[in-house]
């Protein structure tokens, strides 16, 4: 498994997210967010336990 997730910021609403997009827009206002950043995680899905 390999997920990216953009943290983002709309300079417009002054509010951030973060999204699975790669080119993610504000829930606000729709305008195209600036990304901060982009943390990723590699491996397999987490262990089931009972």
């Amino acid at each position: 498994m390999h997920l990216i997730v953009s943290h983002w910021h709309c300079p417009h609403c002054d509010v951030g997210g973060r999204d699975p997009d790669p080119e993610p827009t504000c829930w606000n206002c729709g305008a195209v967010a600036v990304v901060t950043a982009r943390p990723h995680a590699e491996g397999g899905p987490p262990a089931l336990t009972a």
